[in-house]
């Protein structure tokens, strides 16, 4: 039985032109390499300094289409089969010649998963360009991060080497005077040491807060509202921290954990210092 004959519809008629036209793309794309090929073999042979007016002379070329066409060659030429072979099923042999040229940009390993996972061939023009700009702007983000990540990276070592330092204070600040009395009474001692001929010791100024007497009534105002202005920054800044590693465990999950460890050390620092604060006073011993 002979196959039936499809109706001529405006919808069957407007497939036919599509499909046509993709066709008539992808060999324009392959003459396109076929050109550039043959171009980048003439320039080899031109003369120097003769090379535009050849393409103007000879193939009415401007420099910049030649280039272009070359370009094409160079990227595409090798994986591009030729327009008779359609057995040929690499990512390249499916672009458009518009298809073609917005990927140019893209080193070559890079460009074939992008067109594979993101099925160009069947692609617009506006929908390649959508999709290469989301492209971009996600690699900016990823940027974006990796550079904030790098600052946290430094503010963390500072935050270590703080706590060192503030480690090694706290351990001196135990033995060091914490009254007047008893700074006048280490001073005295150490006169009398000095006097009978022993070698003078350095008092050291006990580690303080820059603690001040404040006689105004209403001075605890000021200070609760420092407390509420502390906390509220200790508040942002931990959400800062926070949204940080969540990007970060995005990126390097490894990198991440490392980061909310060093981060936890210091929560837990804090945490301890501030249980009992101001730590109490230790007396300290006179000698006679």
């Amino acid at each position: 039985m002979d196959n039936p004959i499809t109706e001529r519809t405006p919808l069957v008629i407007a497939a036919e032109i599509n499909m046509i036209t993709c066709q008539t793309k992808k060999i324009l794309l392959a003459g396109a390499i076929e050109i550039g090929r043959r171009l980048l073999e003439a320039k080899d042979l031109v003369k120097h300094g003769e090379w535009i007016k050849w393409l103007e002379e000879s193939v009415n070329y401007s420099r910049r289409t030649a280039s272009r066409l070359i370009k094409l060659y160079e990227e595409y030429g090798p994986n591009f089969p030729e327009v008779s072979d359609s057995s040929n099923g690499t990512p390249v042999s499916h672009l458009t010649y518009t298809q073609a040229l917005l990927l140019l940009g893209f080193p070559a390993e890079e460009r074939e998963e992008f067109i594979t996972h993101n099925d160009v061939g069947s692609m617009t023009k506006q929908e390649l360009q959508q999709a290469l700009k989301d492209r971009d702007q996600a690699n900016q983000a990823k940027e974006q991060v990796l550079q904030e990540n790098q600052l946290l990276k430094k503010g963390l070592e500072t935050i270590d080497s703080t706590i060192s330092e503030l480690k090694k204070e706290h351990a001196k600040a135990a033995t060091r005077p914490t009254n007047p009395e008893n700074i006048n009474a280490e001073a005295q001692s150490a006169n009398n040491a000095s006097s009978a001929g022993d070698a003078p010791s350095a008092i050291t100024a006990p580690f303080t807060h820059n603690l001040k007497t404040e006689h105004d009534p209403d001075a605890h105002i000021k200070y609760v509202e420092k407390c509420n202005a502390c906390c509220k920054t200790i508040a942002d800044t931990f959400f800062d921290l926070t949204t940080a590693l969540t990007n970060l465990a995005h990126i390097d999950p490894n990198l991440k954990e490392e980061k909310r460890k060093e981060a936890n050390r210091l929560i837990e620092y804090m945490a301890e210092t501030i249980k009992e604060w101001p730590p109490p006073k230790k007396p300290l011993r006179v000698r006679s």
